[in-house]
């Protein structure tokens, strides 16, 4: 699957779940982190050239009130946004509840509940 196979998949998914409420865990190395929200909306931003590593060019950035959550404590969701860089994007893999967006930086986990 090419990158704007991939892509496609991402959109017409996220599309058909504007309403309800995602789980996202990102595994980047050994941290894992964990966020709740309810997505209102999303959007994919192409920023172009970057001056550095850590800020992608091309990202999904989903909208909507919501949480994350650590082993300390739980903290409201800043700027209510939740980004997930698209550079060097490896892989999709779409379950009715779940789908998985694979990165060369990381992997994030995105389940579905309509409620």
């Amino acid at each position: 699957m090419n990158a704007s196979t991939m892509l496609t998949e991402v959109r017409n998914t996220l599309t058909e779940w504007v309403g309800g409420h995602l789980i996202i865990e990102k595994k980047e190395q050994d941290d894992l982190d964990k966020t709740i929200m309810k997505l209102e909306d999303f959007v994919f931003q192409h920023r172009g050239e970057t001056v550095d590593d850590y800020t992608a060019s091309t990202l999904l950035q989903l909208k909507g009130e919501g949480k994350i959550i650590s082993d300390e404590a739980t903290a409201p969701l800043p700027h209510s946004t939740f980004e997930i860089p698209l550079e060097n994007i490896n892989d999709v893999k779409k379950h009715p509840d779940e789908l998985i967006v694979l990165t060369e930086r990381a992997s994030y986990h995105i389940n579905y509940n309509a409620n």
